[in-house]
């Protein structure tokens, strides 16, 4: 396997794109740090998302079967409001199934600076990673090119918390941009 070294970190050879969830699964081989789900913009999630003011982070531990409930009164109520509680519930669930948990961290916030701009890696096993509006997460593939995942993509970080990947998780940023974003992430308890 071909390893750069960046600060300190060492990058995996492999990070994996596609436009199925299917290739969701393939986080669990060895010499994979990132994969990510290239899927359509729901039109009416991206509206709602336009007009999603949260003036906090939206920050809970949520069932996989209750987090619409768990979440759904602190979103206003607008068109494409159960959209997004729809979707949100999705990725809970397939992330839930995957890493093999009943409740997840959840955050959803309304950024307008980059949260985390200069590249690091996170010291947990995996978190799902989706913005909904604005640029999103950025990595470093094994050459050390950045690479910019879509808007409404899933996707997964491998951290050094992941047996076996002490050395190998992604490097990865916030995207250097004051565009509003609306992001959620996802962490297995």
């Amino acid at each position: 396997m071909t390893a750069l070294a960046f600060t300190g970190f060492r990058l995996a050879s492999r990070q994996l794109q596609a436009d199925n969830a299917g290739v969701l699964t393939s986080i669990f081989t060895d010499d994979v740090n990132l994969v990510s789900w290239q899927r359509q913009q729901d039109a009416t999630i991206t509206e709602y998302c336009r007009s999603l003011r949260l003036t906090m982070p939206l920050k809970r531990i949520v069932g996989i079967d209750t987090v619409q409930q768990d979440i759904g009164f602190a979103l206003p109520d607008a068109p494409g409001k159960a959209a997004l509680l729809a979707d949100i519930a999705l990725q809970c669930q397939m992330f839930a199934c995957l890493m093999d948990c009943q409740q997840l961290g959840l955050r959803l916030e309304t950024l307008h600076k980059p949260m985390c701009p200069k590249f690091h890696t996170d010291h947990l096993v995996c978190r799902l990673v989706c913005t909904y509006l604005g640029p999103a997460t950025e990595w470093l593939d094994s050459t050390g090119i950045t690479v910019r995942a879509a808007p409404f993509a899933v996707t997964l970080l491998k951290g050094s918390g992941w047996e076996g990947n002490e050395q190998q998780a992604i490097v990865h940023r916030s995207p250097a941009s004051d565009l509003p974003r609306v992001l959620l992430t996802l962490d297995p308890m």
